[in-house]
């Protein structure tokens, strides 16, 4: 026998329901038209037709309305669920615009996985804020309204089954839509087909935010190197064959081998190339080791961030743009093991460290570095904390480590550096000498807005220069051979900076070059090469007469051939797959049959 309701439910409950019911939808209404405010791609009141702006807010809007759902499922409080929606909301927003003004790319899945290690992420990025009186007010006051509506009355709709029942719809509808399900790539397919992984701020114009980080995650998030075009890439072997059979004859020198130190220097550029700037005043000590070294222009895969991405090509020999898309490769690949620069001088007897003053998990070296084959990672945490200046540790730090580092016997060495004292941001650097930041040159047209953001990076390029003079000199005196790579990464986040001076050759700022170098402390020698950052371990490597037989050799060959052009059609295809394939260690069958090779186990007498 039923037991009767209490007079509350039978009398108020239905009407309570239906009141709960159209609060709920305006509420969801509301989100629906903050994503519309807030995405870059939407345009409701535009001239584009309406009904795809609709489409396209709905896409976007759904993985809202799904954490939506699963709030109200765990709170059963409907103004706290809608004011936690609109702040994700928001801080998603806010981040994507603040990293389009810096870096000049959208947010990527990538750039979401900090949110698993907060703490070395936060440590860094907290100094891009600036927060002040009104700041902090807003803060606290977002926390008051939290806090108050934490004690909201509970919603009598989601009373008894309907709250699970409500939780486990939204996760599995959230779930589905993470893992790409085929339903939900039917209903994405619109904004899936005006996704381009190579054009990623004009891909996020056309799919929305929210439509284009999931699909990024579906497209490039299975954690593995692409399948290569093997047809492209034996093209480009038979294109190339002669000097390529040539360049993968050598064979490593039986004398003894070289230490390695390769240093990348942090948003390292040469500020001669904007207009107006003092020539011949900064990197001084660069350019007078230029002159007796090999140097020259350097082409990398990022600008003002994603140090990652250099290091990347750096270390493995592969070009970026060879992954179809991916951004943060130490991230987004799930590989126990890569081919690169560390095995190649593994398999040669090398000791292998890594140092870099940040957090081990940061970018998620931690686990990236052994993968690569490093024995070793000095992170922040060997560095004392009284070597900052203004916000990071100081490359007369990293100077000393890396010294401390090279033993005067035993087996050959290779040490991989990365600096941080030159780390942006750059409006702003505390607890700088007043007295040398005043005697900089500054170009007189540059506004007082823009003065601070150059004046700060040229003093830390000054630092960065004088420890590169202060590492050369104190290799050039060791008495064991050693070659030293140096280059910067990319180019600093000097926003306001381009945007008034420009570059002497009228080109972007993100077609801009940085410098590099190759040091021999026996065999000093100039020599001019402009190159791209996947080429600098195969001319490390021919410098150190190191011969893989391979990846390495081929790269070193090409980035001498006068027939080669990383920027033909041709070319490009037929290196991103031939550097798939070195990635997925699949590429030493297709050398052997397409050029000839007579491989290494095979006795040819």
């Amino acid at each position: 026998m039923a037991l009767p309701l209490p007079s509350i439910a039978r009398d108020g409950w239905r009407p309570a329901v239906e009141r709960e019911g159209i609060a709920l939808g305006g509420c969801a209404l509301l989100l629906v038209l903050l994503v519309a405010h807030l995405d870059p791609g939407i345009d409701l009141a535009g001239e584009a037709a309406l009904w795809p702006m609709l489409r396209l807010t709905m896409l976007n809007a759904m993985p809202a309305l799904a954490l939506f759902a699963l709030l109200l499922a765990l709170s059963r409080r409907l103004l706290l669920s809608t004011w936690l929606t609109l702040l994700a909301l928001v801080a998603l927003y806010g981040a994507n615009a603040a990293k389009l003004g810096a870096l000049r790319m959208p947010l990527l899945p990538g750039d979401l996985r900090f949110l698993a290690t907060p703490g070395p992420a936060a440590r860094l990025f907290v100094q891009y804020l600036h927060v002040d009186a009104a700041h902090a007010l807003l803060a606290a006051g977002m926390v008051a309204a939290t806090l108050m509506l934490c004690r909201e009355r509970r919603l009598r709709a989601l009373s008894g089954w309907r709250r699970p029942v409500t939780g486990a719809v939204a996760a599995v509808f959230g779930a589905s839509l993470m893992a790409g399900a085929t339903p939900w790539r039917l209903v994405y397919v619109e904004a899936a087909s005006g996704f381009q992984p190579w054009a990623l701020d004009q891909s996020a114009a056309s799919t929305g935010l929210i439509g284009g980080l999931l699909v990024y995650h579906w497209e490039l998030g299975g954690g593995d190197v692409p399948p290569a075009d093997r047809a492209a890439a034996i093209a480009m072997l038979e294109a190339h064959a002669p000097d390529l059979r040539a360049g993968l004859a050598h064979t490593t020198s039986s004398e003894t081998l070289p230490d390695i130190v390769v240093v990348q220097s942090e948003s390292l550029f040469d500020p001669a190339r904007l207009r107006d700037m003092l020539s011949g005043r900064f990197l001084r000590a660069y350019h007078a080791l230029a002159r007796r070294t090999t140097s020259g222009e350097l082409g990398v895969p990022t600008f003002a961030g994603g140090t990652i991405r250099t290091e990347f090509e750096v270390l493995t020999g592969a070009p970026l743009a060879s992954l179809g898309g991916v951004q943060y490769p130490w991230l987004e690949l799930d590989r126990e093991t890569y081919p690169g620069l560390t095995r190649v001088l593994d398999a040669h007897g090398y000791r292998s460290v890594a140092v870099h003053p940040n957090a081990a998990a940061f970018w998620n070296r931690a686990q990236a570095y052994p993968a690569l084959g490093f024995e070793r990672f000095v992170d922040a945490a060997s560095f004392p904390t009284d070597r900052i200046v203004g916000l990071f540790t100081s490359d007369a730090a990293l100077t000393e480590r890396v010294l401390e580092e090279l033993d005067d016997d035993g087996p050959p060495q290779f040490l991989f550096a990365i600096s941080m004292e030159n780390h942006g941001p750059f409006d702003w650097r505390p607890g700088l000498d007043p007295q040398r930041l005043a005697d900089l040159p500054i170009p007189e047209r540059l506004d007082p807005g823009a003065r601070p953001w150059l004046a700060n990076y040229l003093y830390l390029l000054d630092d960065a220069d004088r420890e590169l003079a202060r590492l050369a000199d104190a290799l050039a005196r060791r008495k064991r051979r050693t070659l030293l790579l140096f280059y910067g990464d990319h180019l600093p986040d000097l926003g306001p900076v381009y945007a008034e001076l420009g570059f002497d050759d009228g080109r972007d700022p993100k077609q801009q070059p940085v410098p590099w170098l190759l040091y021999d402390n026996r065999n000093p020698r100039a020599h001019r090469l402009d190159t791209r950052a996947w080429m600098l371990p195969g001319l490390l490597l021919q410098a150190a007469d190191i011969h893989d037989g391979g990846w390495f050799d081929l790269l070193a060959t090409l980035a001498h051939s006068p027939d080669f052009d990383p920027d033909d059609p041709r070319d490009a295809a037929g290196i991103d797959a031939l550097a798939r394939l070195h990635l997925r260690g699949e590429l030493q069958p297709l050398l052997d049959d397409a050029l000839g090779l007579v491989p290494a186990s095979v006795d040819p007498g």
